[in-house]
């Protein structure tokens, strides 16, 4: 089974904090990740097609199929993920135009709210193997 490669900004804080945690809450070893700048993600936006001039989202690839974006990508690795993540399930009673849109209204403060790193963070050595 091919991995899930979970693209990102690497030079936010945020979306860094966040993908720390899914290393730790990855117990199965299936996530893999690679920030939207470099050319694991270029390739992957020229195989699938996909538009990325007006991406501010984390991005989900299967390896098989298209990329998913903003509230799909995050229930794609909650599911993944099992356990207690899937409280947040509960939010799919919500509707798909208003999570998202939550999503973008986040997405486009996170440098302000949360800071911006000057270099994207080099991963520790236990969790090294998770990066492309």
């Amino acid at each position: 089974m091919k991995k899930v490669i979970i693209f990102y900004d690497g030079y936010c804080v945020l979306c860094n904090s966040w993908v720390r945690k899914l290393c730790q809450w990855d117990r199965s070893d299936r996530l893999r990740f690679a920030p939207l700048d470099s050319p694991l993600a270029d390739e992957m936006f020229k195989k699938t097609g996909f538009d990325s001039s007006t991406l501010d989202s984390v991005l989900v690839w299967d390896q098989q199929s298209n990329p998913l974006v903003e509230s799909a990508a995050v229930y794609r690795v909650l599911r993944m993920l099992g356990g207690f993540s899937r409280l947040v399930f509960i939010f799919k009673l919500v509707p798909i135009k208003f999570q998202n849109w939550i999503y973008r209204y986040i997405a486009k403060r996170r440098y302000r709210w949360f800071g911006k790193n000057k270099t994207c963070p080099i991963p520790e050595v236990d969790i090294r193997h998770k990066f492309l």
